[in-house]
């Protein structure tokens, strides 16, 4: 019966945690650059792209203009009253 029984290599324990651990560390970095890299080009440029077409046409004194006619901006009001009397005097 002895011949039958065959003896199991050791497992290599010399060295095992910092194997694992430089693994880790790889895998991490590779995972976190595709990560960012994937978020820069899906979210980020894909944002900047948006806000560069927006203010390619915006006119920022016809919105002005806009807010001001719907007298949402009441202090507006008073300022130009208070300009047309300095402006009559």
């Amino acid at each position: 019966m002895s011949g039958a029984v065959t003896k199991l290599a050791k497992p290599a324990m010399r060295g095992l945690y910092l194997q694992q651990i430089k693994r880790n560390v790889l895998g991490a970095t590779v995972f976190s650059l595709a990560t960012s890299t994937a978020w820069y080009f899906l979210i980020n440029k894909a944002r900047r792209d948006n806000y560069a077409n927006f203010y390619k046409n915006y006119d920022d004194d016809a919105e002005w203009e806009r807010i001001k006619a719907t007298g949402v901006l009441q202090s507006v009001q008073v300022v130009e009253e208070g300009l047309a009397e300095l402006g009559e005097e």
